[in-house]
């Protein structure tokens, strides 16, 4: 019988009087590093549409400091923002109900993408229309958030990337946005003599060299494709080429492999960016006396009850947008559900552990289960925290 121990978070913050609290300022500072809204904050077209202006503010208030978008060419040359080739994994209808056949976003005019469909949302009242590449750019520019602007065409002779550049130059400024691509795109950019506008290559989609020869160029180095020694020996190789580096995580397992590195940009879908104020704190724990939990009760569990759940015992009602900020320090293995997510954490020898994920009409639950050998808990800080809509 593996043993457990939940959290339910009080609908205040804890008072003076619970266990072992510690000033939130104890906890260990993370470094300055910016988080990318990978298509903006969506969650999978449910808070709001992907790529939608609607996205781009939720992330303001998240506190993300960047967005990623994509671009592609309408039937009549217009630039839009959507990540597929087709409009059926992002879009509705004008009138809400699904499309039957693909639709291919070539093969629609400008007026035609903004008047027969609307981008997927859980809300109806979230549905807006599909952006032009020089709205987005506005929106991002309103909320302050440097770009990264990923094209999703290829352009040999560079006419699309050039409108692409003017239009984020008109925007935003040249110093606040990155052209992203596996190379290709990056290529012709430099070879049209651009050579001022800063740069993303995708390590996994083509060599190291190639990037580096771009100049004024951020690495994206994957840490979902690369494994553990690839990836220390490639963010080691792009730091002593004096290149900032970019990585992806929705899960624990790939945040986890970030947090380890020296990584400048951390891209996701799902994760919250690091905690600096922003929103309202709803509940806020911290435990630091130590103590085990070990596998099975039969070692002199903790159970359930006062002392290991946080008191009073009434959990936080489903936050429609928010965060839940974890950071442990243990050693051992446990799984543990934190919101949405559920993951393993094997930790042989002990060392500090944060997890954060975004929530959207979630309950901020807690629970960890010890797993064989138990885990040693030194520290346990938790965080819920409400953004605004």
């Amino acid at each position: 019988m593996k043993n457990t121990l939940l959290f339910l978070f009080a609908a205040l913050a804890w008072s003076a009087t619970a266990l072992c609290q510690t000033p939130a300022d104890s906890a260990a500072r993370p470094r300055k590093r910016v988080f990318i809204a990978h298509r903006g904050v969506n969650m999978r077209s449910t808070v709001a549409g992907e790529n939608s202006l609607e996205a781009i503010r939720l992330a303001k208030a998240a506190g993300f400091g960047a967005i990623e978008t994509d671009v592609r060419l309408s039937a009549d040359g217009a630039l839009v923002v959507m990540h597929d080739s087709t409009l059926n994994r992002t879009c509705l209808h004008a009138d809400g109900t699904p499309l039957s056949e693909p639709v291919a976003v070539a093969g629609k005019t400008l007026r035609e993408l903004r008047s027969d469909y609307i981008l997927k949302a859980a809300d109806p009242a979230r549905r807006t229309r599909i952006p032009t590449l020089e709205e987005y750019l506005a929106e991002c520019a309103r909320n302050g958030l440097y770009t990264f602007i990923e094209p999703k065409l290829y352009d040999p002779t560079g006419r699309h990337y050039r409108d692409i550049v003017a239009a984020a130059d008109a925007a935003l400024g040249r110093d606040r946005y990155v052209v992203t691509s596996n190379n290709r795109a990056n290529d012709v950019i430099r070879r049209t003599g651009i050579d001022d506008v800063r740069l993303m290559g995708i390590l996994y989609q083509t060599t190291f060299e190639r990037i580096e020869a771009l100049g004024d160029v951020i690495v994206a180095v994957s840490a979902t494709r690369f494994d553990e020694a690839d990836y220390s020996r490639q963010v080691a190789r792009a730091k002593a080429a004096g290149l900032m580096c970019e990585s992806h995580a929705d899960k624990f397992v790939h945040f986890d492999r970030i947090n380890r590195h020296d990584i400048d940009f951390v891209s996701t879908d799902f994760l919250a960016p690091d905690y600096r104020g922003q929103g309202r704190l709803l509940a806020e724990y911290a435990r630091t006396d130590g103590f085990v939990l070990p596998a099975s009760a039969g070692e002199g569990a903790i159970r359930l009850g006062e002392g290991q759940s946080i008191v009073p015992k009434r959990q936080l009602p489903a936050v429609p947008f928010g965060a839940l900020y974890l950071e442990l320090e243990a050693e051992g293995s446990a799984r543990i559900e934190l919101g949405g997510q559920t993951f393993t954490l094997d930790v042989p020898d002990k060392r500090t552990v944060t997890h954060q994920v975004l929530l959207h009409d979630a309950a901020p639950a807690l629970r960890i289960t010890a797993l064989a050998g138990g885990i040693t808990l030194t520290a346990i800080r938790a965080k819920v925290v409400a953004f605004e809509q």
